[in-house]
């Protein structure tokens, strides 16, 4: 999915990852970016990258269930929900959970990242 560390390979420009100089056990894996107006589900994208980081099509993830791990309707009302008397009710901050040996966290700027523990990678 990403060609250098700061963009993918279409020249979007990444988000930070997170796991700097103050997370040393955790290794970046990949990142994706959710917009609400897309055609993808933000479930479907979370799916996308954690399929991507273990380099393995979607539909080979399925266990556990993601609805399992976290309550994305959540995250979605919370970050990316619909507008309520006119106002949006985004919040700011992000969501972190774990799926397997990976670890996801998900901004309100809609950046999803995947790392995984470092004793995984390599």
């Amino acid at each position: 999915m990403t060609t250098s560390n700061d963009q993918t390979d279409d020249g979007t420009k990444l988000a930070q990852d997170g796991n700097g100089p103050d997370d040393p056990d955790m290794a970046f894996m990949t990142q994706a970016h959710y917009e609400r107006e897309s055609h993808r589900d933000l479930t479907t994208e979370i799916m996308f990258a954690i399929a991507d980081a273990a380099d393995v099509a979607p539909v080979d993830i399925k266990d556990p269930p993601l609805y399992e791990c976290v309550d994305i309707a959540a995250i979605e009302d919370g970050f990316f929900g619909p507008k309520v008397a006119g106002q949006t009710r985004d919040s700011e901050g992000s969501v972190s959970f774990r799926y397997n040996q990976y670890h996801v966290e998900v901004a309100s700027d809609g950046w999803i990242t995947v790392s995984e523990p470092t004793a995984y990678g390599d």
